[in-house]
């Protein structure tokens, strides 16, 4: 596609070539089309002006009025500051006093022209005939003897860059003509030349600094403003790759390619409600001037903003605008059968979409259509019609190698396939993928979590198994490719113990994820002390507070990749002949001295060895909490010592366990499971080492520091209370392990809220484990500081209930409920446990309330239909109740809901308290009915169990291989106890969040040994009770038969 001024006329293409032309030319394509385009424009000659008045021979130089600054003047001396040029020094002269005010009127003077001595003009002359002759090695040495007796010269430098680049070494060619250009500034067309030169070098901001000049000379020349424009945003400076766009749509309005090039930049930006009024102004004001290609980019948007009627009726406007003699082409096409389909038009969208299965993802000449089939594919299975996805999953799962290559689309297919009951597509695309993979390659490992995932959720457990058992070794055998951040390597490590986890595997999930936590950790609190001992250095005056902000500078440059137009390393701009040169420095002095100091102080502390890691974490015996290893910094004091490891350190960005939701409750995971499984001390170490570290952070917030900015100055309208940058606190030295954090963007403040609530997490898991290990009084402790702040939290409170169970203060939970309640009276926790109380002291009518205001935002709790059942029966038997048979059925109805929501699963529980409840009641022949059900449902397991023990011994009986039949039914056994283990502790012992509602009304699995348990007291019970029921009738051999059946040890 043709850049502005190309010479190419876009309107000459057909519109379909236009759009598809668009789509595969992507962001990038007018920025490189913009360059040759501007290199092909004849130089115009510099129009004259009056001048300024700063002196003799500026007016030839100037581009507009004189009492008009020049702002592309100005921004060309910022990026030559930027890239490492050496602009001349401005002189400076007093406005409206002088002599050389008026001068100039009739006309700028131009530059005096240098009268070459007779020697030197025959040594040009004679280089030029020997580079006509292609002699260029000759041309070369004599032009460079030129530039030795006359280095102010601008033509040997011309004539050597357009040798070399003859020669073919462009890099040589653009330092020399440079030179040139900066000796002639008035060349437009070199400085058109050296742009584009540099742009194809890769040297960004030079060719800034080129477009620059150019337009100090001609403001007017909209390819320059253009390309500039595209090499601002390519150099992320979208700010003013926006001001330039608006400047050409005001000089040109309605110019297509200009409006494709800004709403791009929009549609980057996020801004999209602004992109969708740019190309509707477009649309409306200059139809004439649009494509088909902006018709792509408004569907694009409307669709991102969810307005799909939108979108299909600009798309039907097209067609009859834009293709009368012609099909709509097939982008068009899709999008609209992708915005049909969430309108919920099943058979326009099938039609739209029937065009695309008649194309191949890849065609014979190397067209690609996968965005497309993506396309289709996200769109339909965005609203649930995975069928109509189907057809097009499947064409990309068979597309050629090299089509999918990101996890996330296999992702997104497989996703399709099994919702469309498709799984064995899923697998099968895996299992390709993971045999066509490397170990070295980073995608192995998400290929083969997916594909485990797959067989797990398919229940293929022993394949699941198998694929993680071959990660297991081929990790520990350090042969499999991890990502190089630490945060997406724990990610995979959580993915997989999960999985393992998920397939009853705990002690294997354990032993994968303890290690890692115990790492992370102590990497966290290694950072958090070099946080702390540094902002203790920084309070404690010792140390220049410009000092102090000078260090937190270099440290933020060290994460930013290094100062803007510095010299990084690595960094191509360091290859122009101009880096490094003398550059105009903006700072003031105070700051480019603390600078130096920081700098040789960085220089002198790595020297010494000081860094993050290889320094301890313990304070000094004598409390002093000197930064560890102050001593390596030879014979700096401790303060400067504490502030240079801090700046010096390489402290990776760890990931943080209160701020991530995913790894915290992996985390609480681990530590249930080392509880279970007898690992109380390491789970409590983990849990003592968390605590550590977020306390940490919280310790060394500090509110004076309002981001990673090394500005000391306040910013306008800014309170005095509120937080200012550049003061310090965990965040200026990059201890991401601490939690913690100060003050921040906006945004930020809820993130920090939500790292609070994790922390007071980690305190109430803290007390769950001190109950577990028979430590009441610590864990009501902990638990006091965390109920407050948690009044809708089920868990904090069953667990107090249990702690205060134990304790024996049955009266003091009572006094808590009702004090908390009435200060969080939306509490849904607080309301059932006031109704609890209320029941307990025998005020039956309000504890009824209570659990029928309960149940109107809870209407198929089982446990609160059961209390309101019982409390409606112990009214009905009082001696003051007035309507006792209304009571009696309201109790009954609860009852017989409760045992509905509970399920078949429940049929013995719910049995036994029917029952009981008819005993209470006198209602005798009905209870005898519930509990004889419950003895029925007893000895059923029990004919099973003898069932399956007799087959065994069956087997065994038959000489079959006992080694192999056996413990395979065992490890089964083991299994399904390990997932009702995991369910009860996904339900049981799940944190809440502080304001949420509660778990969903599901029997909540438990242990077998615990089931067992139940069942045995749910029988004898049952049993005790029947048997005083046929005693009081007189059938004492029913009684004594029972007894003796259920109730003999």
């Amino acid at each position: 596609m043709a850049a502005p001024g190309a010479g190419a006329d876009g309107a000459a293409l057909q519109p379909y070539q236009v759009l598809r032309a668009g789509r595969q030319a992507g962001a990038g394509g007018a920025a490189r089309a913009a360059a040759p385009a501007a290199a092909a424009a004849a130089p115009a000659p510099a129009p004259r002006g009056r001048g300024r008045g700063r002196g003799r021979g500026e007016g030839a130089a100037a581009a507009g009025s004189a009492s008009e600054p020049d702002e592309d003047e100005s921004e060309s001396d910022s990026e030559a500051d930027a890239a490492g040029f050496d602009t001349e020094p401005r002189r400076r002269g007093r406005r409206g006093r002088g002599r050389g005010r008026g001068r100039g009127r009739g006309g700028a003077r131009g530059p005096r022209q240098m009268e070459l001595p007779e020697h030197v003009s025959r040594m040009v002359g004679h280089a030029n005939l020997l580079y006509a002759s292609n002699k260029y090695q000759e041309a070369a040495d004599l032009l460079r003897e030129v530039i030795r007796q006359v280095p102010n010269l601008a033509d040997p430098y011309h004539t050597l860059g357009a040798l070399h680049e003859v020669l073919g070494a462009p890099r040589d060619a653009l330092n020399f003509y440079i030179i040139a250009a900066h000796m002639t500034k008035n060349d437009v067309g070199l400085w058109v030349k050296l742009a584009v030169m540099s742009t194809e070098q890769g040297f960004t901001r030079q060719a800034i600094y080129c477009w620059s000049k150019v337009l100090a000379r001609r403001r007017d020349d909209f390819d320059a403003r253009f390309a500039r424009a595209q090499l601002f945003a390519a150099v992320g400076e979208p700010w003013r790759a926006r001001e330039q766009y608006g400047r050409l749509l005001s000089a040109s309005p309605g110019h297509p390619e200009v409006v494709k090039a800004f709403v791009a930049l929009l549609h980057e930006a996020g801004q999209l409600s602004r992109a969708v009024d740019v190309l509707e102004a477009q649309l409306s004001n200059h139809h004439a001037r649009c494509d088909l290609t902006h018709i792509n980019m408004l569907c694009d948007l409307y669709m991102a903003l969810g307005q799909y009627d939108h979108a299909v009726a600009i798309i039907n406007r097209s067609e009859l605008v834009f293709c009368r003699d012609e099909p709509l082409p097939i982008d068009l096409r899709v999008r609209r059968g992708a915005c049909h389909a969430h309108l919920g038009n099943a058979a326009a969208a099938r039609a739209d979409l029937a065009e695309l299965l008649a194309l191949p993802v890849v065609d014979d000449d190397g067209e690609s259509y996968t965005d497309l089939y993506l396309l289709v594919v996200s769109e339909a299975a965005r609203v649930g019609q995975h069928a109509l996805a189907l057809p097009f999953a499947q064409r990309l799962m068979g597309a050629p190698a090299g089509t999918l290559e990101a996890p996330e689309q296999w992702a997104l297919v497989a996703g399709v396939a099994v919702a469309a009951g498709r799984r064995d597509a899923a697998v099968e695309m895996y299992e390709g993928r993971l045999e066509a993979l490397p170990l070295q390659d980073e995608r192995y490992i998400a290929c083969a979590l997916a594909l485990a995932q797959l067989h797990a959720d398919g229940g293929d457990a022993p394949a699941a198994r198998v694929l993680l058992e071959h990660l297991d070794e081929a990790l520990a055998a350090h042969a499999l490719a991890l990502p190089e951040g630490r945060k997406q390597q724990l990610a995979h490590l959580v993915t997989k113990a999960s999985l393992q986890l998920a397939l009853g595997q705990r002690e294997a999930f354990a032993a994968s994820l303890a290690p890692q936590f115990a790492e992370l950790l102590e990497q966290a609190e290694a950072n958090a002390a070099l946080v702390a001992a540094a902002n203790k250095a920084a309070a404690s005056g010792a140390v220049p507070r410009e000092l102090v902000r000078a260090l937190k500078r270099c440290k933020m440059f060290a994460r930013a990749g290094g100062r803007k137009g510095g010299d990084p390393d690595g960094d191509a701009e360091a290859g122009s002949v101009f880096a490094g040169y003398a550059s105009r420095d903006r700072r003031r002095p105070h700051i480019v001295a603390a600078d130096a100091a920081a700098e040789a102080l960085l220089r002198r502390a790595r020297a010494a060895g000081v860094r993050g890691a290889d320094t301890g974490a313990e304070e000094s015996d004598d409390g002093s909490g000197a930064a560890p290893g102050s001593g390596g910094g030879g014979d700096l004091p401790a303060e400067l010592a504490a502030l240079a490891a801090a700046a010096a350190a390489d402290q990776e960005d760890l990931p943080d366990l209160t701020r991530d939701p995913q790894l915290y409750s992996c985390f609480v995971e681990l530590v249930h499971v080392l509880m279970d499984l007898g690992q109380a001390e390491q789970a409590t170490a983990l849990l003592a080492r968390a605590q550590a570290v977020a306390a940490a952070g919280l310790a060394g917030r500090d509110p004076s520091w309002w981001g990673p900015s090394a500005a000391g100055k306040k910013k306008k309208g800014q309170r005095a209370g509120t937080p200012g940058p550049g003061d310090g606190n965990a965040s200026d030295w990059g201890g991401g392990g601490g939690g913690g954090g100060g003050g921040g963007p906006p945004g930020a403040a809820a993130q920090r809220e939500e790292a609070k609530l994790l922390r007071e997490g980690l305190r109430l898991l803290a007390a769950e484990v001190a109950f577990r290990q028979g430590r009441a009084e610590e864990a009501m402790r902990l638990l006091k500081s965390v109920l407050p702040r948690w009044p809708s939290s089920w868990r904090a409170w069953s667990l107090y209930l249990n702690i205060t169970g134990r304790l024996g203060r049955t009266q003091h939970w009572m006094k808590s409920v009702a004090s908390l309640r009435a200060k969080h009276p939306d509490s849904l926790p607080l309301q059932v446990l006031a109704a609890h109380a209320d029941v307990a002291s025998g005020e039956h009518a309000a504890g009824i309330q209570g659990y029928a205001a309960a149940l109107m935002r809870l209407p198929d709790e089982p446990l609160l239909l059961l209390c309101l059942g019982a409390a409606q029966i112990d009214v009905a038997l009082g001696r003051g109740a007035r309507d006792r048979n209304t009571a009696l059925l309201r109790g009954f109805a609860a009852l017989h809901s409760y045992a509905r929501h509970r399920g078949p699963g429940a049929e013995a529980e719910t049995a036994y308290n029917l029952g009981r409840a008819a005993h209470a009641v006198g209602l005798l022949h009905v209870a005898v009915a519930h509990y004889e059900r419950v003895l029925a449902l007893a000895d059923a397991a029990a004919a099973r169990g003898a069932a399956a023990d007799g087959a065994a011994d069956a087997l065994r009986g038959l000489g079959l291989a006992d080694g192999e039949q056996q413990p395979q039914r065992g490890e089964q056994e083991q299994q399904q106890k390990q997932q009702q283990e995991q369910q009860q502790q996904q339900q049981d012992m799940e944190l809440d969040a502080p304001a949420g509602e509660p778990p969903a009304a599901q029997p909540a699995a438990q242990p077998a040994a615990q089931l067992r348990a139940l069942a045995r007291g749910l029988v004898r019970e049952a049993a005790h009770n029947l048997a005083l029921i046929y005693r009081g009738s007189g059938a004492t051999e029913l009684a004594r038969r029972v007894l003796v059946t259920y109730l003999t040890v």
